[in-house]
């Protein structure tokens, strides 16, 4: 091993890579403009559509009894100071209308509804929604939130005309405690919806970032015909290996980084999307949530590193198999396929629901350790085995990979 050699090879394959605009655009600089646009669409299309229900929501009303007693009811009860028209229809009429998505909800009062109400007796309202329109479902969850404020509201009256006090409506009250974030030194709540989309998204960028160069420093030089001319040179095999590995592995970290400020500015410029309910999410609200020491958080991102190696190693193994380009794009593809699953199967987990033999499963120990660490929750003999897990998971790619490379059959084909 020349380490002169090696940082000749190195260059040359970084040279390459940043020779090629594809994909130095693909994979360095899309994710700084493609990730915001993403968080940004779907973030524009959710306020559209709620926007065009607060502003342009219309119902029908059905009723056997006076139906302008019941639009009257509708309008005092229900709609209040909120703008949703009422469109006078048959049921028919109004049937036909909620499937073609002119209207967003039907509202039918139970034949001597009003009857009933004065009576004290349960009475029935049925809401109609298109499950097909979105407008539609947040139309009928607006309205059922409406409708039992509503229940409470005539509850209560009916009570207070009884002389009976409204409080037995809640003879039990019940208050939330967390416990989980006593341990946080500031006592801020943790944001579940950054715990759950970062790990997954970081995993998955740092399983396939590498791809592109993997395919193109081994099958695609081979495929150029200039491979053979670089084993003729001074430098000897192993020298040319750790060079590619080491391009490789520069350029995934590189991806990994542009894609995880992509994944910060969708964040920060989208915080509706991403808000915990208490606090509006900013890149001081981010970092907040992480509440580790040092060390944790060092060790979290340790093994993130130990990962990406390990996966340049495995691109590098499957370029040096492959026969063609083509063979290796079929071959690395499927790459992605391992860090889907693991990283949705975890998605939906919190921290206390890992378990300890994740430690011990490479992608999983990964995901764990940055959940930990965007949850406050400190656990060095999980996060310390999964760092040694991953070396020894390089360690084992690696011995492969070099044995691989001395052979004549799977280098020269």
């Amino acid at each position: 091993m020349n380490f002169k050699h090696i940082g000749i090879v190195f260059k040359k394959e970084m040279k390459d890579a940043f020779r090629d605009k594809k994909s130095v655009l693909s994979n360095i600089f899309l994710p700084l403009v493609l990730i915001p646009l993403i968080y940004y669409c779907m973030n524009f299309f959710i306020k559209s559509t709620n926007k065009e229900v607060e502003e342009n929501m219309k119902i029908s009303i059905v009723s056997t009894d006076n139906g302008v007693e019941a639009n009257q009811f509708t309008k005092e009860n229900i709609i209040g100071g909120d703008k949703i028209e009422i469109v006078s229809n048959t049921y028919e009429q109004a049937k036909a209308a909620l499937k073609n998505g002119d209207i967003n909800c039907i509202i039918t009062y139970e034949e001597a509804f009003f009857a009933n109400l004065d009576k004290g007796i349960m009475s029935n309202i049925k809401l109609e929604y298109n499950s097909q329109k979105s407008a539609s479902q947040i139309g009928a969850e607006m309205l059922k939130s409406k409708i039992m404020v509503l229940n409470q509201k005539l509850a209560t009256e009916k009570l207070a005309q009884m002389n009976v006090s409204p409080e037995i409506l809640n003879l039990v009250n019940i208050t939330g405690n967390d416990v989980s974030l006593e341990d946080n030194a500031d006592g801020a709540a943790r944001n579940d919806m950054l715990i759950m989309i970062i790990p997954m998204y970081l995993v998955i960028v740092i399983v396939t970032a590498g791809v592109p160069i993997a395919i193109d420093v081994l099958a695609g030089e081979r495929e150029r015909n200039t491979f053979e001319a670089l084993l003729s040179t001074k430098a000897n095999r192993l020298s040319i290996l750790i060079g590619k590995y080491m391009a490789i592995l520069v350029f995934s970290i590189i991806a990994i980084i542009m894609s995880f400020i992509g994944l910060l500015l969708g964040i920060v410029m989208n915080p509706e999307m991403f808000s915990n309910g208490t606090q509006e999410v900013t890149m001081a609200a981010i970092f907040s949530t992480m509440n580790m020491g040092v060390g944790p958080l060092l060790l979290a991102l340790l093994s993130a590193i130990t990962l990406a190696i390990a996966f340049a190693g495995i691109q590098i193994g499957i370029s040096t198999w492959a026969k063609s380009v083509k063979e290796a794009q079929t071959y690395l593809s499927y790459m992605m396929f391992p860090a889907m699953i693991l990283g949705f199967a975890t998605m939906f987990m919190g921290v206390g629901d890992m378990q300890p033999f994740m430690a011990y499963i490479p992608i999983f120990n990964t995901i764990a350790s940055l959940k930990m660490v965007l949850s406050g929750v400190t656990n060095y003999g999980f996060l310390i085995t999964g760092v040694i897990v991953n070396i020894v998971f390089v360690c084992i790619i690696t011995f492969f990979i070099i044995k691989m490379f001395k052979k004549e059959k799977t280098v020269i084909r």
